[in-house]
């Protein structure tokens, strides 16, 4: 026998919703049967006895005018019951022998006989009251009604009508189409949940298969929608994940073809000057150009090596492994000293950069590497990303015991659609490609701004430009 366990057999949400639904009705309707077959019993059995207690106040007055009971069988053969009535008189002795009795049908299969003039040899005389007998021959109850006349004798009538068989047949008959009905809206009701229900799943999964089936892992989904609200939401959530995750594939392909590109131009220098070198041995190589081979060679190496830890720090400071070497650092001079290094690449450009600073000094507790590269990578894609003849305005400010640092170009802007991924890791914007990087930058900055306990946000508008504030709150800082 194979050790591996049995798959269980998966049947459609349809079968459990409608077997739920039949197995809880037909409790509930098992339950108001039996509720109202025993009112309707006990109705029909109220009914016997009332008819029982007229007619024993009728023959007590008729015993007592004639005691010698000659009335009362005249009576009683008058009587006019239906055939299906089960009907029984006598009239016991003081000794308990039977004086008179009669019954319908004649032979009345009553317990011990009802006729029976047998001497009732102890057995006690029956009391005043009432007593419900089950005749099995029959199937039904008889109500019997005993009353003590006041010579001593005893006076029984027994009835038991067809109204209580009757009503039980019309309840079976009321319940089992009732039942059949029911089934068929339960089956109803069933399949309208199915489709308001399961029609939005099933879509959700066939859209799941084709996106795990697909060998490039994205596919194009429509937004599933329902009237049920958890569904609906459902709905919502898997459409922003699929797109979410189609975003952060395109980024990764983009980003893959970009580190590909900066790695290989570092690689081929590298094995260039090696391979000239090593051509330089006839004649025997200066040691001047070996020297300059192996600057050039660290240089490309470098390089490389930066885009490695620049992957490597992002990843870090997302994580949290990233200590902070805080000191009480003047954050004006940091912007200044940024600036200062990308004065030389926006004159170039012909981008004019402006500062605005306070005149008093900004005091912050931070790490200022970090805070270096942070302001470094917002001045460097705000001058990159400017056009010719541009401009970009650094600003520091106190905001009411605030700092806040905002960075603002006149560049090509960010499109409205891509807002909400420019903090994603390795995500590149589409007008930004024609630059060379590996979309790290703003995720850096915003793992490094957290760090310190500070935000950032941004504003842009597709060809106008875009600006970039930093807060940070006024418990990190000090002005002065």
């Amino acid at each position: 026998m194979s050790s591996t366990a049995k798959t269980e057999k998966a049947y459609p949400f349809f079968a459990f919703l409608s077997l739920s639904y039949l197995v809880v009705y037909a409790v509930c309707a098992c339950v108001l049967y039996l509720v109202n077959s025993h009112v309707l019993s006990e109705s029909a059995r109220e009914f016997d006895r009332e008819d029982i207690q007229s007619d024993s106040l009728e023959y007590r007055e008729i015993l007592h005018n004639n005691v010698s009971g000659n009335w009362l069988a005249e009576e009683v053969s008058i009587e006019n019951h239906p055939a299906s009535t089960l009907f029984a008189i006598r009239v016991l002795g003081p000794d308990g022998h039977v004086v008179y009795a009669a019954s319908q049908p004649k032979d009345l299969a009553f317990p011990g006989g009802w006729g029976s003039r047998q001497p009732r040899t102890g057995r006690p005389i029956p009391k005043d009251g009432w007593r419900e007998i089950y005749l099995p021959a029959y199937k039904r109850y008889l109500q019997l009604k005993s009353t003590l006349l006041p010579d001593g004798r005893v006076l029984q009538v027994a009835k038991s009508t067809i109204r209580e068989h009757d009503l039980e047949g019309h309840l079976i008959r009321t319940s089992l189409v009732f039942f059949l009905l029911a089934t068929l809206l339960t089956l109803g009701n069933g399949f309208w949940l199915l489709v308001i229900t399961m029609r939005p799943i099933q879509r959700l999964n066939a859209d799941m298969s084709n996106i795990l089936s697909s060998e490039t892992g994205d596919h194009e989904t429509v937004r599933v929608r329902s009237r049920i609200a958890e569904i609906d939401a459902l709905g919502c959530f898997f459409d922003r994940v699929v797109r979410k995750n189609a975003a952060l594939v395109a980024a990764m392909r983009d980003t893959l073809d970009n580190v590909a590109h900066d790695f290989r131009t570092p690689l081929t220098r590298i094995r260039s000057a090696a391979e000239h070198a090593l051509r330089a041995r006839q004649p025997p190589a200066t040691r001047e150009t070996l020297l300059s081979t192996l600057g050039d060679i660290i240089e490309d190496c470098d390089t490389a090596r930066l885009q490695l830890q620049n992957l490597l720090d992002v990843r870090a400071m997302e994580s949290g492994l990233v200590k902070l070497d805080l000191q009480h650092l003047d954050l004006k001079v940091i912007v200044s000293e940024v600036a200062d290094l990308y004065a030389v690449m926006a004159e170039d450009k012909g981008i004019d950069l402006q500062t605005a600073l306070p005149d008093g000094e900004v005091f912050i507790d931070g790490d200022h590497g970090q805070l270096s590269q942070a302001i470094a990578n917002l001045i460097d894609n705000a001058v990159k990303y400017t056009p010719r003849d541009g401009s970009v305005i650094v600003t520091l400010e106190d905001a009411q015991g605030d700092i806040r640092l905002i960075v603002a170009d006149s560049g090509i802007g960010i499109p409205e659609d891509e807002h909400a991924l420019i903090w994603q890791r390795l995500y590149r914007s589409r007008n930004a490609r024609t630059e060379k990087g590996l979309g790290l930058g703003m995720s850096i900055v915003k793992a490094i701004i957290d760090a310190h306990g500070g935000t950032i946000s941004f504003a842009s508008t597709l060809g106008k430009g875009t600006t970039f504030t930093v807060t940070f709150p006024a418990g990190s800082s000090e002005t002065r």
